[in-house]
């Protein structure tokens, strides 16, 4: 009898388990199926303009009071053919979306944006790495917007291992490599599609009907990874003919400035500048370092952050974590990444005093930082 029972028992468990699974799987594919329809139904209203989004919805009083977002709300914007990620403060309720099929977030899908504290937020717009994509570091994007900023984050036309949103048609081909060996061979010609997806992301957000509201217009920052970090620092004046005026700092994360130090145009940066690096970053980090690295050759304010056995994907999304949250709290490096950019965003676009940024930290390998002299 009581092996009779204790067999019910476990069929029962499986059952039960297996029911709990479907319903995940099902729970998971209608979430999908209706971000689909949203997004499909808000380009038709938009005609696929950026620009024709509804009004920014009123601060209750309570987010005002609280004085920070209640939420992040996320939606797919298209900007000059570029799907362009778009993170921001919302008061609605957020729901877990899917990223991908294995990493998702907590956001609220095509929700109005508001201003946290009743006055408008900086922008920082995001550069993704060679053959990443706008979502490739959404742990971070997604995190900077709970802080209170707009984040705008495009596919460039390199995009390949990841999608913001599934091209409708044939894909274009990839822009020409260039020899990431050979730095001498790179000029102000390299990759100018995406500096020119950066400055029509700004504008076009900047003119956006519903977005246009809550954004402070002189706060504008600018964050990249890898050859992201390559086109932003190229327009903070790495290259002379790229610089954008808009842009007041820029947090460059293992990028890849080894053009700028064999042209000796770094020096022209007039912008406040964070690298961050890594102790596995064996392709990048050492050129940030020494004497001669990037890092000496940066105007202040600067600062250098370096992160214990991370490597050049460290500021990828977490390979080990499913969601954004689980990343930030599990993965200690992900959290440094988070709290050292908000900070220094937090610093010099919204000129909050940030502790962090002039003391030291056991959690990092390394810290410098020159502040502008007073």
């Amino acid at each position: 009898m009581n092996k009779t029972r204790a067999v019910v028992i476990i069929i029962i468990v499986v059952i039960v388990a297996a029911a709990a699974h479907h319903q995940r799987s099902v729970r998971r594919q209608r979430l999908r199926d209706a971000i689909g329809m949203m997004a499909a139904n808000r380009n038709s209203e938009n005609g696929g303009d950026a620009s024709s989004a509804q009004p920014a919805a009123p601060v209750p009083a309570a987010a005002s009071e609280a004085c920070k977002p209640n939420a992040v709300g996320y939606q797919i914007l298209t900007i000059k053919g570029r799907p362009v990620a778009l993170w921001y403060p919302t008061t609605a309720p957020p729901i877990p979306f899917f990223y991908s099929a294995n990493f998702s977030g907590d956001v609220a899908l095509n929700a109005p944006p508001s201003m946290p504290c009743g006055k408008p937020v900086p922008l920082v717009v995001f550069s993704h790495g060679d053959a990443g994509c706008g979502l490739q570091s959404a742990v971070f994007t997604e995190e900077l917007a709970r802080h209170g900023y707009v984040v705008a984050a495009p596919d460039h036309a390199d995009a390949a291992l990841c999608h913001t949103a599934e091209p409708a048609g044939p894909r274009s081909p990839r822009p020409r490599q260039l020899n990431f060996f050979k730095p001498e061979t790179w000029n102000e010609t390299s990759f100018t599609d995406r500096r020119d997806d950066i400055e029509a992301v700004i504008s076009e957000v900047l003119a956006n009907r519903e977005l246009q509201p809550i954004i402070e217009p002189q706060n504008i920052g600018a964050a990249g990874h890898s050859l992201g970090g390559y086109t932003v620092v190229g327009m903070a004046g790495g290259w002379p003919s790229w610089r954008e005026p808009r842009i007041r700092a820029v947090l460059a994360l293992s990028p890849y400035v080894m053009p700028f130090q064999v042209k000796k145009t770094l020096g022209d940066v007039r912008v406040p500048l964070m690298y961050q690096g890594g102790t596995l970053d064996v392709g990048i980090t050492p050129f940030l370092k020494g004497p001669n690295g990037a890092y000496a050759q940066a105007n202040p304010p600067a600062y250098f952050a370096i992160l214990k056995e991370a490597a050049h994907l460290a500021w990828a999304n977490c390979g080990k974590e499913d969601t954004t949250e689980s990343c930030v709290r599990e993965n200690p490096n992900a959290r440094l990444i988070v709290e050292y950019g908000v900070a220094f965003f937090d610093r010099y676009l919204k000129n909050i005093p940030e502790p962090v940024l002039e003391q030291e930290n056991p959690a990092l390998a390394e810290y410098e930082f020159k502040l502008a002299e007073r």
